[in-house]
Parts: structure tokens; sequence; C-alpha cells
């Protein structure tokens, strides 16, 4: 059965975790509104993309279904329309994540328009990041992209998605991820939607022997619905994975969030992480996973929670699942609240209630940033700096 086939088959399938929407209602609905260049390039910055000038080594961008930039800077990357794809890079797609996952990997499957095909060559060493974003105007952005890091390439992928403000918007990508032995693939995903719009990413990657897969996924708006469960497979020896997901829930919010490792090659190595705050009365489940079946493999995982009203409900799922006698998996959550009197000390110190509580959320959201090179490092810290900010009540 074919690509298509099967996704018909899946349309009416729903996720398994997390709330339920009809993608049908927005897939073909014309988005007449016109957003003016200088708009889209503030918009971008703020999810840590640079369109005017971007120090980079290729960049993407995407408007609604439209391809607007697309171009590389360097021989080690590979950058082109996912539609564009040559008949031996076509074993790449569908592999990881099958047409018939989930109604929203379908509407990819059969009406998607758009996404990137990156491929990072044998050996290269590619220090400046890979800069990609996808803006909607509004209605429907449905995308398949494919990243080959193939032996013993480095890359860093930065990817900004964001919405105009008060357009009503789906969001659905299919990302498919495969990395070579000894190769490593650092992944910053920052999220900026609005209040009206339904998010469901999907994701999975695998590792060949010794390659390293690093993610940061951030979160920064009011988002109506989010959905995603990103799967890390772990099958060559000696591979190893760091994934930390940062989230504000806002308002009315919906989300369920997590990722999976499966540390299947032997000594591999997995650490998870789940950043949470929720306000208003937001609704976030946090879920973390690990299976275990590869010889000696450890795993940790880490959700924690921070509630800043008293509307406002977090869930945390951490699992670990082994099948291995001598793997270690280790696991620590935590749901908790500002105490007022942290707040007070630094206010003795000379901070007004605003300054305090923005102080104590960003280090609550304090991730291991060792991974990222000093100038997408910086970036990162001013974006969890304004999702501190936008955390306060």
């Amino acid at each position: 059965m074919d690509v298509k086939e099967r996704a018909k088959r899946a349309l009416s399938k729903p996720a398994p975790f997390g709330p339920d929407i009809d993608v049908l209602h927005y897939i073909g609905e014309e988005v007449r509104q016109e957003t003016p260049s200088s708009s889209v390039e503030e918009l971008a910055s703020r999810v840590g993309v640079e369109l005017r000038s971007p120090k980079a080594s290729a960049l993407y961008y995407q408007r609604d279904e439209r391809i607007e930039i697309l171009k590389t800077l360097t021989s080690c990357v590979d950058i082109k329309p996912i539609e564009s794809v040559d008949k031996d890079e076509l074993e790449y797609l569908w592999r990881l994540v099958p047409p018939d996952t989930d109604k929203y990997v379908a509407s990819v499957a059969l009406y998607g328009k758009g996404g990137y095909f990156i491929r990072v060559r044998k050996g290269c060493r590619v220090e400046l990041p890979i800069q990609t974003c996808f803006f909607m105007s509004g209605g429907a952005q449905l995308v398949h992209n494919v990243v080959v890091v193939e032996d013993g390439a480095e890359a860093i992928i930065v990817t900004g998605c964001t919405i105009m403000p008060e357009s009503i918007g789906f969001h659905s990508s299919v990302t498919e991820i495969y990395l070579g032995r000894g190769s490593k693939l650092i992944d910053v995903t920052i999220h900026s939607w609005n209040r009206v719009t339904h998010v469901r990413p999907r994701t999975a990657a695998v590792l060949s022997e010794g390659a390293t897969y690093v993610s940061y996924y951030v979160n920064m708006s009011r988002t109506r619905t989010i959905q995603t469960l990103p799967r890390i497979e772990l099958r060559g020896d000696g591979s190893q994975c760091y994934s930390a997901s940062i989230i504000l829930g806002a308002e009315d919010s919906e989300y369920d969030i997590g990722s999976l490792a499966r540390l299947l090659g032997r000594e591999t190595r997995a650490e998870l992480v789940s950043k949470v705050i929720a306000r208003d009365r937001s609704r976030v489940v946090s879920r973390l996973k690990i299976e275990a079946s590869g010889s000696r493999s450890k795993g940790f995982t880490e959700c924690s929670a921070l509630i800043l009203s008293p509307s406002a409900r977090v869930e945390t799922i951490p699992e670990l699942d082994s099948a291995s006698d001598d793997s270690e998996l280790h696991h620590e959550a935590s749901i908790g609240r500002i105490r007022d009197e942290e707040i007070e000390y630094l206010m003795l110190k000379g901070f007004d209630y605003r300054e305090a509580v923005s102080i104590l959320i960003r280090g609550f959201v304090e991730v291991n940033l060792d991974f990222l090179p000093e100038s997408v490092r910086k970036s990162m810290e001013s974006v969890l700096k304004v999702l501190a900010e936008r955390s306060i009540v």
C-alpha cells in the first residue's frame, strides 16, 4: 500500500494523547492576509531566526505554503524542497514516521506543501547554524522535513515557528532525522504561536553508532493546543542524546508534550528534561519515557513544573521501562510554586516584585546549554529571559 492510501485510512484516526481537533476544518481555508516583510522579520527574530542578514550556513524560510528563501552558503550542506528529492533520497521519506500514524500525520501526507530535505555531508563540521523558519498568516500549514547527517558530520539547526497575532491556524509537521556513525546534531526549535492556533509536530530521530543528538524545544507563547511526543531511537552502540523542553502554558492552553527515548544499542545514554510553567487556566501534561533494551545503557528523566495560578493544572508522567538486567535508569519529578519568602528575599535585595518573580522563573527554567556554541547560547538565553517575563501573572 502506498503512502497516500495509508494516509487516507488514517485521516480520522486520533492521536493517543492530547486534545482532538478536526483537521479538515482548517485544510483548504483561504488565507487573504498579507503580512509586511518587516513584520515577518521581527516575528522571526523573536524565535531566533534572522532573515535579513543571517549568520548561518544555510537558510530556509517558508511563509504559509510558499518557500520564499532557500539558500546555502557552504558546500557541506545541501538543502532543497522536500518535493525535489532525488530518487535515491526517497528512502528517507516516511520511514521513521509512518503516514498512518494519526490524522495529523495523514494530513501532511495527503495535503502537505513545503518542508525541506537537508543533508550534511560526510565528515563536515558546520559551525554556523542552519536556520529554518515557518511563518503562518493563518489557515493550515502542513510540512514534511527530513534531515540526514552523514558519518562524522556535525551541524546545528535552529528552527523558529510563528504566526500573525490572532490569526486562526493549524500547524502540523513531520520531521525525520537520520544521524550517521559518529555524527552530531544540535536541534533547537522555538515556537511562538497565538491563542487560537493548534500545533501537532511529529518528530522521530534514529542514531547510529557513536552519534549524538541534542534537542531543545521552547514554547514561549499562549497556544490553544499542542500535542507532541518526539521519538529518539538510539540504535547504534555508544550513541547518546540530551533532550530538553521548556513550556509556558497560559490562559486556556491545553498541552500534551513529552519525549520518548529508546535505548537499543549497547552503552547508550539518554537524558530527558522537561520544565513546565503553568498559569491562568492552562492544562499541561508532561510525558518523559525511556525504554532500555541494550546492555549497559543509562537513562535519566527530570520532570519539573511550576504552577503560578490556582486554576492551572500540571500532570507529570515519568516512565522507565527496562528489558536489560544491567541498565541504569533514574527519574525525578516535582510540581511546586514560588514561595513567598523567596520573593521577599529578592525584594530586600532591591528588586521589585516583577523582577524578583522573573529571576526565580529564569532560575527554574535553567537547562544545560553547554552543548550550544556561544552565539546560539546567547540567543537561547534571550529567549528564556523573554519566556520568564511572559510567565508573570
